[in-house]
């Protein structure tokens, strides 16, 4: 799967050859902080679980991916998009998550990348549903889903524990009309 963002960058499947920009983007101590399943440090072996995880659950899906690389023109990975655990022609909803390179914060690219993401999705995947948490005090990933056309929910009070501390988060959804997209 490949998909154009812009003349700059696309969206396309984790290959083996991403470890070295786990290794170098995942060191991001604000990354971790903001995120509840990307560890810190990040190791080589985290990295090489990520990437066979991902090649196992394609080639078990008929070759289909849920987790994707975000990436620039010269093919180099810079950030992450898709869905948690998700079963395709199992499941008619599915949870997404994301993450991006400090350099690249800012620019709108993420919110491109989740719109893309999410009209494959409901297109491709046959979804009906997308949801996605974020920790009450991630305004900028929260900016990113209300302007990708998401809807928040609701708060969920006392939800996440990370580091020994308790705090709340923010449910948001969107659905195949949010996009103006045809209900298959």
């Amino acid at each position: 799967m490949k998909l154009k963002i812009n003349d700059s960058f696309y969206i396309s499947d984790i290959i083996a050859t991403d470890k070295p920009a786990y290794l170098e983007y995942l060191q991001e101590k604000q990354i971790y902080d903001q995120t509840l399943a990307i560890p810190f440090p990040y190791t080589e072996a985290d990295a090489d679980w990520w990437i066979d995880h991902n090649l196992e659950a394609t080639r078990s899906q008929n070759n289909r991916s849920v987790n994707w690389a975000l990436r620039r023109a010269d093919d180099k990975l810079i950030g992450g998009v898709g869905f948690f655990g998700h079963k395709i022609g199992r499941d008619h909803k599915a949870e997404l998550g994301y993450w991006l390179a400090k350099p690249y914060w800012g620019k709108g690219l993420m919110t491109e990348a989740v719109r893309k993401v999410a009209a494959y999705a409901f297109s491709e995947l046959e979804l009906m549903r997308i949801t996605a948490n974020v920790f009450v005090f991630n305004q900028a990933s929260a900016r990113v889903l209300e302007k990708a056309g998401f809807k928040l929910e609701g708060l969920l009070r006392s939800h996440y524990k990370k580091d020994g501390k308790i705090f709340d988060g923010k449910l948001y959804s969107l659905l195949p009309g949010d996009l103006n997209l045809p209900v298959t």
